[in-house]
C-alpha cells in the first residue's frame, strides 16, 4: 500500500524553560541515552535530543509548560532491573504498573513529572 505510516521516527516531550540541565542528567545520565546537537535552526528555541539507536527523543520547551500526567513514551527496555536500580539510586520515584502478558513494566516521572513507561520482555 502506498502512502503508509513505516515506523516512529521521534518522541517529542515538553519540558519547561531554562531546564535543560535537569533533562541531560536524567535522560543522558540515569536513562543512558546520548545527547545529540539540535539542528542549528532550532537551536534557539531551547530544549535538548537524544538519541539510543534508532530511537530519538526531543525534549521542547513549553512555555506555560503542564506535565504529560497520562500520555507516556513507552521505552523498551533490555536490563529492567538495573536500569531501575539506577534511577532509584538517582532519587527518582519507580512505580508498579499492572503487568501485560510477556512483559515487565513499571512507569518513572521525569524531573518535570512527564510519565515515562519502561516495558522489557518477560
Amino acid at each position: 500500500m502506498e502512502g503508509q505510516i513505516e515506523r516512529l521516527h521521534h518522541v517529542q516531550l515538553a519540558m519547561p524553560p531554562g531546564e535543560e540541565d535537569a533533562a541531560v542528567k536524567f535522560y543522558a545520565d540515569v536513562l543512558g541515552l546520548t545527547q545529540v546537537d539540535k539542528p542549528p535552526q532550532l537551536a534557539p528555541r531551547g530544549g535538548v535530543w537524544f538519541r539510543r539507536g534508532d530511537l530519538e527523543v526531543h525534549l521542547g520547551v513549553e512555555e506555560q509548560f503542564q506535565p504529560a500526567h497520562k500520555a507516556h513514551p513507552a521505552f523498551l527496555v533490555d536490563g529492567l532491573d538495573a536500569l531501575r536500580e539506577r534511577i532509584e539510586e538517582a532519587g527518582y520515584r519507580v512505580v508498579d504498573s499492572v503487568q501485560l502478558e510477556g512483559y515487565l513494566r513499571c512507569y518513572v516521572r521525569d524531573p518535570f513529572g512527564n510519565r515515562i513507561e519502561l516495558v522489557e520482555p518477560a
